[in-house]
């Protein structure tokens, strides 16, 4: 009789193992939710996502991952896609919590139309995650978005709790023209943000409109910003000659300091500049001879400015003006090599 019942355990658990999913795709058509959970590999999760649309088990299976999974997310979103209702409460509620809201941000890709719906979750997830000094996945997330996230991306860069992380999402290669023209468009104040003058320098020197604002109508402070940090010096040179001479000359006293301090970085790059100006813009004049140091070390790197200080114009400059072309010449342009 022992004899037996062993036998018939034996036999018993054959026909288990027979009857258990060998892959994912057994596994999803056997709806075998435990085996999907157990595996846990990104194709199973996937798997889930599917049964979840009809089966409640496999839609907890999911819930339960939800705190340290992305691949749940990533399920979700293609619920989404599919219309199926659990995919957007899923997704709502990763990005409602901040332990949670970067992996549920990571799972949305970026300009998708379906992002839209989820403009106010994004962004209430960049204002929590922003507390903490965080934030920039999400709001990359939201910049993507356009013009459905205007308004949002505008609050963002005015709150400046969020301004940092809300200029990083903007700098990521994904942002919408819509968040970086908006960056351009906000009151100085809203760029008042290392994140947010590192993302504009960097747009000046590759995007045209950028760099058109930039000459014309930035703040002053961001011509110094660009003098004390990495803008290639032909760049910086070419935007000094398009800023002093469209820029009207009212404007020009706030640019001597940028102009000083660019010209301490590339006096090379300026010297045919500053001197073409000196010749031919009578209106520029003022700025640039305050801006160069008569008894500098890069001033006697500049020949061909030091040729121009030589030509008759000077004489009708104010005498202040003269004066400071002479110490020019008899200091640092005695040096010039």
């Amino acid at each position: 009789m022992w004899r037996r019942s062993q036998a018939l355990v034996v036999v018993a658990c054959a026909l288990l193992a027979s009857c258990a999913p060998k892959s994912t795709g057994d596994a999803e058509a056997k709806k075998d939710v435990k085996w999907l959970a157990t595996d846990g590999a990104p194709e199973s999760i996937a798997a889930l996502g599917r049964l979840a649309d009809t089966d409640p088990k496999a839609l907890t299976a999911l819930e339960d991952r939800a705190g340290y999974d992305v691949n749940v997310y990533i399920a979700a979103w293609q619920a989404v896609l599919r219309d199926q209702g659990w995919g957007d409460k899923v997704l709502r509620a990763g990005l409602a919590d901040p332990t949670r809201a970067e992996m549920a941000a990571s799972s949305m890709p970026r300009s998708d139309v379906h992002l839209a719906p989820f403009v106010n979750e994004l962004e209430g997830a960049v204002v929590r995650l922003a507390a903490g000094k965080r934030g920039s996945v999400v709001a990359g997330v939201l910049a993507s978005v356009g013009i459905a996230a205007h308004p949002a991306v505008e609050r963002r860069l005015l709150d400046a709790k969020t301004r940092s992380a809300m200029c990083d999402g903007i700098g990521l290669p994904e942002a919408s023209p819509d968040a970086r023209g908006l960056v351009l468009k906000v009151p100085a104040e809203a760029r008042d943000n290392t994140s947010c003058v590192d993302l504009v320098l960097r747009l000046a020197a590759t995007d045209a409109t950028t760099f058109d604002w930039f000459t014309r109508s930035s703040e002053p402070g961001l011509f110094g910003a660009a003098a004390r940090r990495d803008m290639p010096c032909p760049k910086l040179a070419a935007a000094w000659k398009k800023a002093l001479v469209e820029r009207p000359p009212a404007e020009h006293g706030a640019l001597v300091v940028p102009l000083r301090l660019s010209v301490g970085r590339c006096s090379l790059a300026l010297d045919p500049v500053l001197a073409d100006l000196l010749a031919t813009a009578p209106g520029t004049r003022s700025c640039i001879l305050q801006a160069i140091e008569p008894f500098s070390q890069e001033l006697s790197d500049m020949k061909t400015t030091c040729q121009t200080l030589a030509q008759r114009w000077v004489a009708a400059e104010p005498q202040r003006l003269r004066e400071r072309v002479a110490d020019a010449r008899q200091n640092a342009c005695r040096h010039v090599r």
